[in-house]
């Protein structure tokens, strides 16, 4: 993943709008997307319509797994990396059996320090928005080698904030795709996102 990589959060919305979303994001610059299993069935059979329309243009991923079972069918579904709502050992081991990516997620450094020892390069610090804006670089003293992912509350209004504190990606939900989004919101979607990229490109 590289540097200052904005991931869309999809979560809620139903398959039939799900491909003129993803252009949408797609053709405005944004092309990691995580699609959550908040809403299981949903998520799954649009995780499979993202992957058969875009196959390599999207790096595809799923989020809210909390079990086994989401791991599994999310990589049938063409998923390809994974991402935790919270620290869990077992799941994370599992994941990384599978020979995919996982973003797990955490909140204190003994999270951080377990997700190290088994080799992970990226954490989720979840919610961003109910900590101090100097916790990763406080995470960032003793882990250094460690890219923080900022999830929870990302807006318009504090990402430069949360890229100067030392977050190098940032996972965005209802500020870019909102929940349960239609092919209505398409308009809003691209004006947000072009946005985003503006913020991000700026020093």
């Amino acid at each position: 993943m590289e540097k200052n990589t904005i991931i869309s959060i999809i979560r809620g919305v139903d398959p039939d709008h799900i491909i003129e979303i993803m252009k949408g994001l797609l053709e405005n610059g944004i092309s990691w997307a995580e699609v959550s299993l908040s809403e299981e069935q949903k998520g799954l059979e649009c995780i499979r319509r993202i992957s058969k329309s875009f196959s390599n243009q999207v790096n595809l991923g799923v989020g809210t797994v909390v079990n086994k079972r989401q791991v599994d069918a999310a990589i049938d579904a063409g998923a390809k990396y994974i991402i935790t709502p919270g620290w869990d050992r077992n799941l994370v081991e599992y994941v990384i059996s599978k020979d995919v990516e996982i973003f797990p997620g955490v909140f204190s450094p003994g999270e951080v320090m377990q997700a190290k020892a088994l080799g992970i390069k990226t954490v989720k610090v979840f919610p961003v928005n109910s900590l101090p804006i100097d916790y990763v670089e406080n995470l960032k003293g003793p882990f250094p080698s460690i890219n923080y992912m900022a999830v929870g509350g990302v807006t318009k209004n504090n990402i430069i904030s949360l890229k100067k504190a030392g977050y190098s990606s940032f996972a965005i939900g209802s500020e870019l795709v909102p929940r349960g989004a239609t092919k209505e919101n398409i308009e809003r979607i691209i004006e947000d996102t072009r946005e985003f990229k503006k913020l991000m490109d700026l020093e």
